[in-house]
């Protein structure tokens, strides 16, 4: 009984936090992909119709998962995501406790597009929460 109470929190959660989140859908495609205005963002231009990453006139080889992250990312920039709304929406994964996939995800990601990874601008670490794309 106990575990399932924890199913149906967990559950409620986890639409609470997609819900709160904005209706930015990585992977769905537009009717008319070509038409897709590129994201711009100091130097790095993410081309959604080309799917091509392109950081200071360089393209950027981006395995599609960190590609697809970094979407998702710059759809909502500027506003804090958890690890579980980002492994839901990115991943279409449920919850996992264990999991480290989205820390290393974006540690790939930071070693790519920010010229000190270490102390990341672009993709920044939300404490307790999860991660901020600030462009």
């Amino acid at each position: 009984m106990r575990e399932l109470l924890a199913r149906v929190k967990a559950l409620l959660r986890r639409e609470r936090l997609i819900r709160e989140t904005v209706t930015a859908e990585v992977g769905q495609q537009s009717e008319v992909v070509d038409q897709e205005q590129p994201l711009v963002f100091d130097g790095l231009v993410i081309d959604l119709a080309r799917r091509e990453v392109r950081l200071k006139d360089e393209v950027l080889y981006l395995k599609p998962k960190e590609y697809e992250l970094l979407v998702f990312l710059a759809r909502n920039r500027g506003i804090a995501l958890s690890r579980d709304v980002i492994l839901e929406r990115v991943w279409g994964w449920e919850h996992d406790a264990g999991s480290r996939t989205v820390d290393v995800h974006i540690r790939w990601l930071r070693e790519k597009i920010e010229s000190n990874p270490s102390k990341a601008k672009r993709i920044v670490t939300v404490r307790g929460i999860g991660y901020r794309f600030e462009g």
